[in-house]
C-alpha cells in the first residue's frame, strides 16, 4: 500500500508495540507507524502531555482547542485524509495518530491525540473504554474478534470436563495409590446454559451441542439459534437456571447485566452446579458468590476475569476450594489474527467505507 493521501497516521500503544508495529510495517508500507510500549519515556511523556492539557481545560485553559495543543485538528485526517510522512516533525510521539489500536491505556490520554478519529480494541470486551470521559462523541470504536470464540469454547469445555470426570480427585487418589473408581458421567447427559450467543457464546453453544449437550441461552434479541434447544430474553432468563448443570457467562459487561449474577440467580441454579465466567467480572456479584461456594451450593466456579484484575492477594477467592481461578487467559489475543483484523478494517476506513465490527455504544458492544 504506497503512502498516498490515504494512509492515515497509526499509534499502537500495547506491550507487544513493536512486534505490531513491524507486522504493520510489512503489511501496510505506506502508513506511519508509531509504537508506544506503556511505561517507557515516550509512553510517559504522552500521558503526562494528556494531564497537562486536563489541567489547563479544566482551568479554562486554552488546551480544550487543537490549536492549544500544537497538533493538527481532527478535521486534518479522516477517512480518505492525508497522513503524514515519516519523519515529519512531531511536538510529542504519536500525537498526531488518527488510528489507535489498544487494548488499555492510561486515564485521560485520548486527550493528548486531537486528530484521533477511530480506535481499535484488541479485544472483544470494550467496556473499559467506553466508560471513558476523554472518548469524543465522534471517534469511532471497533473491537477485534480474532479466534476469541474458538478459545473460549476449548477453555470452557476442558473445565467441564475437568469437572465432570473428577480429574482433581482421581490425581489426588493417584497421590494416596488408590484404585479406586468412581462415576463416569457424559457431557452428552448435560444440560448448559450458555448467557449471551455472540462472538463467545455462538461457538461454545455449537460445541457443546456437538458433544450432544443439552443447551439453553440467553441473548437480547430472544431469537433461536441453531444448536440450542430454547433461546431466553432479558426478561425470562432466569427460567432456565433450575435445569442447568452448569452455566456460562458469555455476555457483555454493560449497565443491564451488571451484576447479573446475584444472590437469587445463584439459588436458582441446581445444587452442584459449575458457574463459568469467561465474559467480564462484573456480571457476578462477588459476595453473592463467595456464599454460594462456601455453603456447597455451587459445586464449582471457574472464573478467569474478575471485577478488579489482578484479583488482589487477600481476595477471599485465592483461598476457595471450590473456585479455579485463571488469570484472564481464556481468550488471549493473538498478534496475527489481531493486525489481520486492524489491516482488513485500515484499508476499509482509508477508503471511506464502514468498519468491521463496530461499536454500538448505546448497546455497549
Amino acid at each position: 500500500m504506497p503512502q498516498t493521501s490515504k494512509s492515515p497516521p497509526i499509534l499502537v500503544w500495547h506491550p507487544q508495540a513493536e512486534a505490531y508495529r513491524e507486522a504493520l510495517a510489512r503489511r501496510l508500507p505506506g502508513a506511519l507507524v508509531e509504537a508506544l510500549v506503556p511505561g517507557s519515556g515516550e509512553a510517559e511523556a504522552l500521558v503526562v502531555r494528556a494531564a497537562r492539557i486536563a489541567a489547563e481545560n479544566a482551568s479554562g485553559g486554552r488546551a480544550s482547542s487543537p490549536a492549544g495543543t500544537g497538533e493538527p485538528p481532527a478535521e486534518a485526517y479522516g477517512a480518505g485524509a492525508p497522513g503524514r510522512a515519516a519523519g515529519a516533525k512531531r511536538s510529542s510521539a504519536g500525537a498526531g495518530a488518527v488510528v489507535l489500536l489498544a487494548w488499555q491505556l492510561p486515564s485521560g490520554l485520548l486527550r493528548a491525540l486531537p486528530s484521533l478519529r477511530w480506535i481499535q480494541v484488541t479485544g472483544a470486551g470494550v467496556d473499559h473504554f467506553l466508560g471513558r470521559d476523554d472518548l469524543a462523541d465522534d471517534v469511532l470504536v471497533t473491537r477485534s474478534l480474532g479466534r476469541f470464540g474458538q478459545q473460549v469454547a476449548e477453555y470452557v469445555v476442558a473445565h467441564l470436563l475437568h469437572h465432570l470426570v473428577d480429574i482433581a480427585g482421581y490425581r489426588d487418589r493417584q497421590r494416596r495409590r488408590l484404585w479406586e473408581r468412581g462415576e463416569r458421567p457424559l457431557l452428552a447427559d448435560r444440560t448448559v446454559g450458555v448467557i449471551g450467543l455472540g462472538s463467545l457464546g455462538m461457538p461454545l453453544a455449537r460445541t457443546l451441542a456437538a458433544f450432544g449437550t443439552r443447551v439453553l441461552a440467553m441473548r437480547r434479541s430472544g431469537a433461536d439459534s441453531e444448536g440450542v434447544e430454547r433461546v431466553y430474553g432479558p426478561a425470562s432468563w432466569r427460567r432456565m437456571l433450575p435445569s442447568c448443570d452448569a452455566l456460562v457467562l458469555a455476555v457483555p459487561h454493560t449497565p443491564e447485566t451488571d451484576k447479573m449474577i446475584d444472590a437469587g440467580a445463584l439459588a436458582a441454579l441446581p445444587q452442584g452446579a459449575v458457574l463459568v465466567n469467561v465474559a467480564r467480572g462484573g456480571l457476578v456479584d462477588e459476595e453473592a458468590l463467595l456464599a454460594a461456594l462456601e455453603s456447597g451450593h455451587l459445586g464449582a466456579a471457574v472464573l478467569d476475569v474478575f471485577a478488579r484484575e489482578p484479583l488482589p492477594e487477600d481476595h477471599p477467592l485465592w483461598r476457595q476450594e471450590r473456585a479455579w481461578i485463571t488469570p484472564h487467559i481464556a481468550a488471549p489475543s493473538e498478534l496475527g489474527p489481531m493486525v489481520d483484523e486492524f489491516v482488513a478494517n485500515y484499508e476499509r476506513f482509508a477508503a471511506g467505507k464502514p468498519l468491521l465490527n463496530l461499536v454500538d455504544r448505546d448497546r455497549g458492544y
